[in-house]
């Protein structure tokens, strides 16, 4: 015959049991978000997007902002980029071959277009780049999705603040145009506004666009 005692007694093994079980569950679940946290912490993570600097100047940049290295990096642009240079992005490995490896914190940049140039063109400015890479030792693979949009970055204004390494490379440059300015006749200071200093970037990519004829002659317009 069992009496109250053994039954408590039944009860209280039982309860224990349920504790223990529940304790167990409950570290296994601390475990796995652990090693989650661990591999999230612990991943490569490449992106891509539009760089502007001084305001007109367009250059695309990928980069890997992630703890290691990324391998087979292929990226793929709809609707495909179009520009008014002569800049041969057809050619350009990144964008059609991919990046065998990209370790933590590389950026590959080229330039791609001017903001002047592209006024009153019918050109594209809002694209859906997709960048697949697997990690360090191929085993998971990644697939991100970004919405590269020109017009974020269009009216932006900026305040540009300087170093000590500023300063000294401002002192070399002012250096050098002393030593121009001794063997020239005259002397002054030039100041320019935004207008011609659009018009210096403009002369710039003029000249690029030059050494990239004496290559060969690109299409007017070109895709990837």
């Amino acid at each position: 015959m069992v009496n109250w005692t053994d039954e408590w007694q039944v009860y209280l093994v039982g309860a224990q049991l349920l504790v223990l079980l529940i304790a167990a569950a409950v570290a296994g679940w601390q475990v796995w978000e652990a090693r989650n946290l661990r591999l999230q912490q612990n991943r490569p993570f490449v992106v891509i997007d539009f760089e502007v600097e001084a305001g007109n100047l367009i250059y695309l940049e990928i980069a890997n902002l992630g703890t290691s290295l990324a391998r087979n990096v292929r990226i793929a642009i709809d609707p495909p980029l179009k520009t008014t240079t002569k800049i041969r992005f057809k050619d350009m490995k990144m964008l059609n071959e991919g990046i065998p490896t990209l370790v933590p914190g590389k950026r590959v940049r080229t330039l791609y277009d001017l903001f002047n140039r592209r006024r009153d063109k019918a050109l594209p400015s809002a694209h859906t780049a997709t960048v697949t890479y697997t990690d360090e030792d191929g085993g998971r693979d990644y697939e991100e999705k970004f919405v590269l949009d020109l017009e974020l970055y269009r009216y932006l204004s900026t305040v540009t603040r300087h170093t000590i390494h500023d300063v000294h490379k401002q002192l070399a440059e002012l250096n050098r145009t002393l030593n121009k300015w001794s063997a020239s006749v005259g002397s002054g200071i030039i100041a320019m506004n935004p207008e011609e200093a659009r018009s210096e970037s403009n002369r710039i990519f003029d000249e690029m666009e030059e050494r990239e004829r004496q290559d060969g002659e690109p299409e007017e317009s070109d895709e990837i």
